[in-house]
């Protein structure tokens, strides 16, 4: 004959073994998209970090070179990317309270990629300063600030084990970048890097 199901609650759970075994199941899937989640927003971190942030430092003596710029004015440029990331900090973490991560983080990806394009094609102090703006406009919505409120919006009961995940790997940024962005300067040269 055909066993019946069994229907009797497992002790101090209240579930029926099938459905204790379905939560279980639904547990081990949640468990692993959210590690893949973590894994391709970290991924995502480590390039940003490593073309935005660390590529400052690799960048800044060619330029310094080819637009005839000193160390001080060079270095408002960073601090102008700095000012904007600061000032956009607001708007773009009530764009993620709303709902808006995805749209938000994706928009800054590509503002950072034209902003990339755009340092590249620079011929002046103050086209060079103007790129700087765009790629903390761009910062604001591509690095760890709002890369910790996804998490925390997402996963409101183990956001510390995502955060730590993702500054794990952001950390490795300038490991990767700065020998490719050097490798990629010598190969070509710094406008072509920054396109690349």
């Amino acid at each position: 004959m055909w066993a019946k199901p069994c229907n009797t609650a497992i002790a101090g759970t209240g579930l029926t073994p099938r459905q204790s075994a379905h939560n279980e199941g639904m547990h081990a899937a949640t468990s692993a998209y959210k590690r893949n989640f973590v894994f391709w927003l970290s991924f995502a971190q480590l390039i940003s970090w490593g073309s935005v942030f660390y590529g400052f430092s690799v960048f800044l003596e060619p330029t310094e070179q080819a637009l005839g710029l000193g160390r001080a004015e060079s270095s408002l440029g960073f601090s102008l990317a700095l000012l904007a990331e600061g000032l956009l900090a607001y708007p773009v973490g009530r764009w993620i309270d709303r709902g808006h991560e995805r749209a938000v983080m994706t928009l800054g990806s590509l503002w950072c990629a034209m902003a990339m394009v755009a340092l590249s094609q620079v011929q002046n102090l103050w086209q060079f300063w103007g790129a700087w703006l765009l790629l903390g406009m761009g910062a604001s919505a591509t690095l760890y600030p709002p890369a910790f409120a996804v998490l925390t919006r997402r996963f409101p009961n183990d956001f510390r084990r995502a955060i730590i995940s993702l500054t794990f790997l952001g950390g490795l940024a300038s490991t990767v970048f700065i020998p490719l962005m050097a490798a990629l300067i010598e190969w070509l040269d710094w406008r072509d890097a920054l396109v690349v």
